[in-house]
């Protein structure tokens, strides 16, 4: 499954979904298309993206179910407006910012679909401090490079370690064959960092080196168990 399918298979059926930074509109016409949702709100910061998926949807006989807004982030929408809020394809604080820019309308949605490129640690920090709740995650591979996808929901966690928020403690519930394979992967980085820092005596690389030989320590304990 690629990154799109699987930001797709993650919807849950519904009314209407957002899909934020929509781009050509390649998420919006797979979800209209498998009838996951009866319409869609195609919305984008900038005109050249917004006008391709213009394009592309009426190209594919489904515009007369798109209602497309040219925007920043979540100011698009109304409170309940959205079943379902997609935002894929940008760096976790920046959708952590778009969240927090328009919060009562994130809240208002049934599920939050989120595809970081970076700093998923950040955005998985910025969910459980703010009133959200991941009931899922996902793990795809394309061109040697995993990508993570978050089903979030409006409610409260249970307090857990802050490891948790670099590693998926649900992909590790789920035993995924690839969190396994991205995990053996920070391993060999961690231990590169520490290998090329360990002959410096400088007390702050010490730390450094202590810091990422507990957190591979951490690591290889989560894989065993």
């Amino acid at each position: 499954m690629n990154r799109l399918e699987c930001i797709k298979s993650m919807v849950s059926d519904c009314r209407a979904v957002a899909d934020i930074g929509t781009d050509h509109g390649y998420v919006a016409e797979m979800l209209l298309n498998d009838n996951v949702c009866e319409r869609i709100i195609a919305a984008d910061l900038n005109e050249g993206p917004l006008k391709k998926a213009i394009e592309h949807l009426t190209a594919s006989g489904l515009s007369s179910r798109c209602d497309f807004r040219l925007g920043n982030g979540l100011e698009v929408l109304s409170e309940n407006e959205a079943d379902a809020i997609v935002i894929a394809g940008m760096g976790g604080e920046l959708i952590a910012e778009i969240i927090e820019n328009s919060k009562n309308v994130a809240l208002s949605a049934r599920e939050l679909i989120l595809q970081p490129m970076t700093t998923i640690d950040r955005l998985r920090k910025y969910l459980y401090e703010n009133g959200f709740k991941i009931t899922d995650e996902n793990i795809v591979k394309e061109f040697h490079h995993y990508y993570f996808i978050i089903k979030a929901v409006p409610g409260e966690d249970e307090p857990f370690d802050e490891i948790y928020f670099e590693i998926s403690n649900i992909l590790l519930k789920k035993k995924d064959r690839l969190m396994y394979e991205y995990l053996n992967k920070i391993l060999k980085v961690n231990e590169n960092i520490i290998s090329s820092i360990e002959k410096n005596s400088d007390s702050v690389y010490n730390e450094k080196i202590e810091t990422l030989n507990e957190k591979n320590n951490k690591i290889r304990e989560m894989m065993k168990n």
